[in-house]
């Protein structure tokens, strides 16, 4: 069965697209067969994986344009990406009035997933709650959410909370936030501890054991157009999301029992 997981948060700069790339790139190389989506207008995750200006991308998928099978990239082996095209946006500003563009991503998924073998579907979601995302909730069963041990970074959980309760509701039942991580952590800071504290008191059991280290290679690795696998093996980084994705299979495998 497959597992869609949306990686998700209204604020923008909490490694989002960092995360949807190694998480996705970590599952690979552990033998699952990924699919990356690309759902954010600015197409980082695309420019990460290569991909730039490519002649098919979600946007066509998403106005019906050509099959969703035909938009598929391979990245290398086990990991797949349907890339973000630069118009995409214009998507939320034609569409945003017909509630059947709630479901579109959910439906091309359902029949690519009839055809071909898929275990992860990884969907990088824009920075904004607007139709991309909609359809983003509407496809997933589960959202993870990147934190910055920041005085701040709650307040994305907080809207991203609001956002999924009223999913559930009008929706998506099925739709549950499985956790939260926090990334360019620093586990000793004062307010990394402060900001921890208050997820363990307010949301309990939603906090990953996992954070994500500072790590220089997690930065340049998006220029050299490589996950931090390919590019620093070694690193911090590679090393974390490492144990972040074993703890997102773990969880979905106690859960499963």
């Amino acid at each position: 069965m497959t597992r869609t997981i949306a990686i998700s948060n209204q604020k923008g700069g909490v490694g989002k697209t960092t995360s949807s790339l190694n998480i996705a790139a970590a599952l690979a190389l552990e033998g699952n067969r990924v699919l990356l989506i690309d759902l954010d207008p600015q197409a980082n995750l695309s420019k990460s994986c290569g991909i730039i200006d490519p002649e098919k991308h979600v946007y066509g998928v998403l106005l019906k344009e050509y099959a969703i099978k035909e938009t598929v990239a391979k990245i290398r082996k086990n990991l797949l990406l349907i890339p973000s095209s630069k118009n995409l946006a214009a998507f939320e500003q034609n569409s945003g009035t017909n509630p059947d563009a709630f479901y579109i991503l959910q439906e091309e998924l359902a029949e690519l997933t009839k055809s071909v073998d898929i275990d992860f579907i990884i969907l990088d979601c824009p920075p904004s709650l607007g139709l991309l995302s909609v359809n983003a909730y509407v496809a997933a069963s589960e959202v993870y959410t990147p934190l910055e041990s920041q005085e701040f970074s709650l307040d994305g959980l907080d809207e991203v909370i609001k956002t999924i309760n009223k999913m559930k509701k009008r929706l998506n039942p099925d739709l549950k936030l499985s956790g939260v991580f926090f990334t360019r952590h620093h586990r000793r800071k004062l307010i990394s501890q402060e900001v921890e504290n208050i997820i363990q008191i307010d949301y309990p059991r939603l906090l990953l054991k996992t954070g994500i280290r500072e790590c220089v290679q997690l930065k340049e690795s998006p220029s050299a157009r490589k996950d931090i696998f390919e590019y620093a093996p070694e690193s911090n980084g590679a090393t974390d999301y490492r144990n972040l994705a074993n703890e997102i299979l773990n969880i979905h495998n106690h859960v499963e029992k």
